[in-house]
């Protein structure tokens, strides 16, 4: 009794819905067993023309112009097949999803086109996909104060429209396989932070994200995509100035992803994700265990024997990145001050061990390995190491 004004007002809106042809096939024609079943990408749930009319109320009630029209348009081009909907797609690209991985580190401003369909995007462009809780709970803490600038994602995009069914003849939903996707998102954002010599935090992974008001619409507003949660990032300081993303280094890490198939990529896949783990370090001797990743990374790129490695490692190393006799000489003196470095950390020479000189060592070795790294899969690796060098091994 107390509702009976308020499904005075439904009742009509119920109708409509119910005379949807997507609908008649699938709800029941007696009132009160309305139930039908929709399955939106790998998940299903029973529903109801109750349920969609609740998601029209709360999608109208978003401000904007003629908002009302343009909810019943959105929720009618969701309901229609997309073979019968023809190229148009719905309006506000409401049936466009992404997987997508979050990360922190790198300030974008604009979409970015990868490879493969795969895109860079930053957070403004995928908040509407994406509950900024969880977002809070991943990214280091502060990260929200700048707006999440440095909080971007690597996404696939997709188009997907929601399945209906009727009450018994729903059926299982098969787990899918987001295949080779992820696994060569981290790839990529290895190479992306090696090329820009900063860590670069992967957060999380999503699949089947779809946009919330679509979800809304639909009478989900409780949707939540699959998740995968990435490396801990508590540790880092969110309030700090994150590099902005630069052209040269992007070109360079996407020209060598194009190459993440070829034998001579293969050679140098432990090197890529060791030099992006140094760069991603933290806790008390995070100093000195980076300039132990990168001391390996030197001495595996440069093929060294087990003797005189100091010095062999200087004089190929500048003889190979190395443009002129004066860039050499100041290549060998920056090889010679970080294995300098790498030598007291790793016998416990703790009277030389300082973090001001582990800090400097750390970025002059870097900077080598990565140049090397990108001229490794740029050119390949020197037939013979000691024809290479020039002032002798």
């Amino acid at each position: 009794e107390y509702y009976a004004p308020l499904c005075t007002v439904l009742n009509p809106v119920r109708h409509i819905l119910r005379s949807h042809p997507t609908l008649t096939r699938v709800v029941s024609p007696i009132i009160g067993r309305d139930e039908f079943w929709m399955e939106v990408l790998n998940t299903g749930s029973l529903t109801s023309p109750t349920d969609l009319i609740a998601g029209l109320m709360a999608h109208a009630g978003v401000p904007s112009e003629d908002r009302f029209r343009m909810a019943a348009g959105e929720l009618n081009a969701l309901l229609t097949p997309a073979s019968e909907a023809g190229p148009a797609g719905v309006p506000g690209k409401l049936d466009v999803g992404y997987d997508m991985v979050l990360f922190y580190g790198l300030t974008l401003k604009e979409y970015v086109d990868v490879v493969d369909g795969m895109v860079l995007l930053p957070f403004e462009q995928i908040r509407a996909f994406v509950d900024e809780r969880l977002v809070e709970k991943l990214a280091p803490p502060g990260a929200g104060f700048n707006g999440w600038r440095s909080v971007g994602a690597v996404v696939r995009p997709f188009r997907w429209r929601p399945a209906f069914r009727r009450i018994g003849f729903e059926r299982e939903l098969d787990v899918e396989n987001p295949g080779p996707f992820f696994q060569e998102v981290r790839i990529f954002l290895d190479l992306l932070a090696v090329a820009h010599a900063t860590p670069v935090l992967r957060l999380a992974t999503l699949t089947h994200c779809i946009d919330r008001s679509a979800g809304r619409l639909l009478g989900w507003a409780d949707h939540h995509s699959n998740f995968d949660r990435g490396p801990a990032a508590q540790n880092f300081n969110g309030f700090d100035d994150c590099l902005e993303l630069a052209p040269v280094a992007t070109a360079e890490a996407r020209e060598a992803f194009e190459e993440r198939k070829s034998e001579r990529f293969a050679k140098v896949a432990p090197i890529v994700s060791r030099l992006a783990e140094a760069l991603a370090r933290d806790g008390r001797f995070a100093d000195e265990v980076r300039i132990v990743d990168v001391a390996i990374a030197l001495e595996r790129m440069y093929d060294l024997p087990r003797w005189k490695i100091s010095r062999k490692l200087r004089n190929r190393v500048s003889s190979y990145i190395g443009t002129d006799v004066e860039s050499r000489e100041r290549i060998k003196e920056s090889v010679k001050e970080f294995y300098d470095v790498r030598s007291d950390i790793v016998h416990s020479r703790s009277s030389n061990v300082f973090p001001r000189r582990n800090r400097e060592a750390f970025r002059k070795g870097f900077d080598i390995a990565r140049k090397t790294l990108f001229k490794l899969l740029h050119e390949g690796q020197p037939e013979n190491w000691g024809q290479l060098v020039i002032a002798g091994d």
